[in-house]
């Protein structure tokens, strides 16, 4: 899967993603992103292999975006992205998480 992480995060996403062993690449692609007309920040694209799970209840929040969530190998942690791939968040759920 292709994911898009601001540039600022890049750094903390890669070393998470080395500590678990998942096999990633970061490319050379970085797009600008704006809000309300105005460059907001840079992100650069991340191929990177991780399965989709179901989103766990705690951060299934009501939201106007569609949320995603990658379970890491661990299983300890999970990334969660919007429904275009954009980066969101590296999550920890409580023990007993799943559905």
């Amino acid at each position: 899967m292709e994911l898009y992480v601001p540039s600022f995060q890049l750094k903390d996403v890669s070393e998470t993603l080395t500590a678990e062993g998942v096999a990633f690449k970061v490319t050379d692609k970085t797009f600008s992103l704006s809000l309300a007309g105005k460059e907001a920040y840079e992100v650069t694209a991340v191929k990177a292999e991780l399965l989709e799970c179901e989103m766990p209840a705690v951060f299934d929040v009501d939201s106007p975006r569609k949320l995603r969530a990658f379970r890491l190998p661990s299983g300890k942690k999970i990334l969660i992205t919007d429904a275009d791939g954009n980066f969101d968040r590296l999550a920890e759920p409580p023990p007993g998480w799943e559905r």
